[in-house]
C-alpha cells in the first residue's frame, strides 16, 4: 500500500521536498483516586468537574472533530487514553481511527506509543524501565491494532540503555531536544544512533525556535499563513543540508496547547496541517512516513542523560534545581523515599512469585493484558506458572494482588509528580497515594508492613511553601477501609 502511495511521487520532487511535521504530545496525569477509581471534584477546573474533562472539551474533542488528528504526528499518554475510551468513547474513536486513515493511505501509523506511566526512564531501574516500555508498546497494540514504530519518552529523557531496550522492543525512533546531541546538527534530517551492543535507532531532533515560539509565543500562531511564510520558511536556509535537499522541519510541543493552553489554536492547527502549509511549498508529513522516504544518511551521539525540559540533565525530577523556584531539595526526599519502597516491594514480589513462576519479572512485563481483560487469566497463567507446579487459587490470588501492586508502584513515578515548584501540589499527593495503593495490596497479600517505613521517609520531605511534610500529606490521604492497611 505505501509503494502505490509513494509512486505519487517523482524522485526529483522528493529530494527536493520540503516537509513539516508537527507532533503533539498529549498527556494528562492519572487523577484517580486508587482506591475508588474515580477523579476527586477539582474547582479549579470549573465549569467542569476536574481537568480531563475541562481539558477533553477545550483540545481533544476540538482538535478530533477537526481532523487535526489525521495529520499531525501525535502521542497520547496510555493512561490518559483509558480514561477517554471509558468517559468520551467518540473521542477516543476518532483519535483511533485518525491512525488508521494515515496507515491505510501511507503505509504507517502517524500515532507514536509512550513509555506507560510518564516515568523519568534514565532515573528507573533496568526492569523497570524494561516494564515501561512493554507496557507503553502492549497498549499501543491492543488501541491502534498494529505494533508502534515510534516512542515518546517522557520529557525526552534518554539513556544509552533506555534506547537500547526500545531498540531491543522493535522501537524504529525516537523524538529528542537538539540540545541532547552532543555536538551542534543539522535538525531537518533525521540522524542513527549506533548502540552499545550492535543495534542502532533513528532520532528526529525538533526545532526549538519554532517548537518555542509555538508553545510561548502567542503572536507566532495567531496567523498560519505568516507562521508558514515567514517563521517556518526562514528556517529552511538557517540550516543546509549536508548532502540532500530534502529537509523535515519538526515542531514539537505540548498537544494541549492546540485549545487549552491557547485557545483557538486549534483551528490555527487545522488550516496549517489541511491547506497553510501547502500554499507555500510545505508538505506535511509525519516520522514514520519521512523516514521511509529518506532513512537516516548520518550519525550522531547524544549528550546523556538529558531531558527536553531541564538545563541541569535530570535534576529537575531528582535532587532538584534552579528549573523550580523555592526549595527543591524536597524532590530528592521524595523521590528516595518512593524508589526505597519499591525496592523493598520488588524483593518482595520476586521472592513469593518465583516459587511459582518461571520468570516474575516477564510476567509483570506481560500483566497489562491481565489487568486489562485483555487476556483471558486461565490463559495467563498457565503460560507463566511453573509446569509440574500445582498451584492453588489462593496462591494465584495472591499473586494477583503483589501484581496489582507493582501496577501502582509504576504510578507512583509519573514525572510530574516532580515536575513542579512544591511538594503541597496534587501531582505529588497522587504519587504518594499510588504507593499507599501498592502498601495496601502487599499487606493484603503477604500481611507485610511496608507503610511504616514509607512514612519514616516521607518525613524528610518538606513543602517550602506550606512547610508540611510528605508524612503529613500521607495523613491527609482519604480514609479507606479498615484492614487494607497496617496501623499507623
Amino acid at each position: 500500500m505505501f509503494e502505490q502511495q509513494a509512486s505519487h511521487f517523482s524522485p526529483q520532487s522528493r529530494q527536493n521536498g520540503h516537509y513539516l511535521c508537527l507532533h503533539g504530545h498529549f498527556y494528562q496525569p492519572p487523577r484517580e483516586d486508587p482506591f475508588t477509581g474515580l477523579i476527586p471534584i477539582e474547582p479549579s477546573a470549573g465549569p467542569f468537574a476536574n481537568y480531563n474533562e475541562r481539558i477533553t472539551f477545550e483540545c481533544y474533542r476540538p482538535n478530533a472533530e477537526l481532523g487535526n488528528f489525521t495529520a499531525m504526528s501525535f502521542n497520547f499518554g496510555p493512561t490518559l487514553l483509558a480514561w477517554l475510551e471509558r468517559s468520551h468513547s467518540d473521542v477516543y474513536q476518532r483519535i483511533i481511527a485518525s491512525d488508521h486513515a494515515h496507515l491505510q493511505r501511507y503505509g504507517v501509523g502517524n500515532a507514536l506509543a509512550q513509555v506507560y506511566n510518564h516515568t523519568i526512564l534514565p532515573l528507573a531501574t533496568c526492569a523497570d524501565k524494561r516494564t515501561q516500555i512493554r507496557w507503553g508498546l502492549r497498549d499501543f497494540l491492543q488501541r491502534y491494532g498494529h505494533p508502534a514504530q515510534g516512542m515518546w519518552l517522557a520529557e525526552t529523557a534518554v539513556d544509552l540503555e533506555t534506547l537500547e531496550l526500545l531498540a531491543d522492543e522493535g522501537v524504529l525512533y525516537t523524538i529528542l531536544a537538539p540540545w541532547q546531541a552532543a555536538r551542534p546538527i543539522d535538525t531537518n534530517q533525521p540522524y542513527r544512533i549506533r548502540l552499545p551492543h550492535g543495534k542502532s535507532i533513528t532520532v528526529f531532533f525538533y526545532n526549538s525556535l519554532l517548537s518555542g515560539g509555538v508553545s510561548f509565543n502567542d503572536h507566532m500562531t495567531s496567523n498560519a499563513d505568516e507562521f508558514v511564510s515567514s517563521v517556518v520558511m526562514s528556517q529552511l536556509n538557517a540550516q543546509k543540508s549536508f548532502d540532500r535537499e530534502a529537509q523535515l522541519i519538526m515542531v514539537a510541543t505540548d498537544g494541549e496547547l492546540y485549545g487549552h493552553h491557547k485557545p483557538w489554536r486549534d483551528k490555527f492547527l487545522a488550516y496549517l496541517l489541511t491547506s497553510g502549509a501547502e500554499c507555500h511549498g510545505m508538505e506535511i508529513c509525519t516520522p514514520g512516513r519521512y523516514l521511509q522516504l529518506f532513512p537516516p544518511t548520518h550519525e550522531v551521539e547524544l549528550y546523556t542523560p538529558s531531558a527536553w525540559s531541564c538545563s541541569h540533565g535530570l535534576a529537575r525530577w531528582s535532587t532538584g534545581c534552579s528549573c523550580t523556584e523555592g526549595d527543591s531539595s524536597w524532590k530528592s526526599a521524595l523521590l528516595s523515599a518512593l524508589t526505597n519502597i519499591n525496592g523493598k516491594a520488588s524483593q518482595l514480589f520476586e521472592q513469593t512469585a518465583g516459587e511459582l513462576v518461571a520468570d516474575p519479572w516477564l510476567m509483570r512485563d506481560e500483566y497489562l493484558a491481565l489487568h486489562y481483560g485483555w487476556e483471558e487469566p486461565a490463559l495467563f497463567w498457565d503460560r507463566h506458572c511453573k509446569k509440574n507446579t500445582l498451584v492453588t487459587q489462593e496462591q494465584i490470588w495472591r499473586l494477583r494482588m503483589l501484581l496489582e501492586a507493582q501496577f501502582y508502584h509504576q504510578y507512583s513515578f509519573t514525572s510530574c509528580a516532580f515536575f513542579f515548584e512544591d511538594l503541597n501540589r496534587i501531582e505529588p499527593r497522587n504519587a504518594i497515594a499510588f504507593a499507599r495503593r501498592a502498601i495496601s495490596l502487599t499487606w493484603q497479600a503477604l500481611g507485610i508492613d511496608l507503610q511504616s517505613d514509607f512514612v519514616q521517609d516521607l518525613a524528610s520531605a518538606h513543602s517550602w511553601q506550606t512547610g508540611l511534610s510528605g508524612a503529613d500529606l500521607y495523613r491527609r490521604l482519604p480514609i479507606v477501609d479498615e484492614g487494607l492497611l497496617p496501623r499507623a
